[in-house]
């Protein structure tokens, strides 16, 4: 399968999932390395906007589409998350959940349901996965967000 990740240009071909390790996440604690993709590149600009502060519009931004292996995907029916998942700031359940993925190295990757659209869905990445060379970044190109998009 194809999934997208937005990210400035300097951090774009990163896969190791340092920056979500460095300040946490809804499906990751601080501490723990978990790359954070989209399932179509509309949902990733979602994604970016939705944590981007409101005065800060980035020019230095790319889009790259990443293929993973689908035997390698597992995904989570919304009903099997905590009540809580889509709180916001997120639960330290929810963490706790995708925690128990990423320890039992179930699978590379663990589709999980969009707070923006819950009928979407992100994909976690685990770079510490044992297939996680099988993650190939297939292509970058440069990314810039419609004005009208932050009015």
């Amino acid at each position: 399968m194809l999934v997208y990740r937005i990210a400035k240009q300097k951090y774009i071909k990163d896969l190791t999932g340092i920056g979500a390790k460095t300040v946490g996440g809804r499906w990751n604690p601080k501490g723990v390395a978990v790359l954070y993709t989209s399932t179509s590149a509309a949902l990733s600009v979602l994604e970016v906007l939705a944590h981007l502060p409101v005065a800060y519009f980035p020019d230095d931004m790319s889009v790259a589409t990443i293929e993973i292996p689908d035997e390698l995907v597992s995904s989570i029916d919304i009903k099997e998350l905590p009540r809580d998942w889509d709180k916001i700031p997120p639960s330290t359940g929810i963490q706790h959940f995708a925690m128990n993925w990423i320890s039992e190295n179930i699978s590379v990757g663990l589709k999980v349901p969009s707070i923006i659209v819950p009928k979407e869905q992100n994909l976690l990445i685990n770079p510490l996965h044992p297939d996680f060379d099988l993650v190939k970044l297939i292509e970058i190109g440069p990314f810039s967000f419609d004005t009208r998009l932050l009015k």
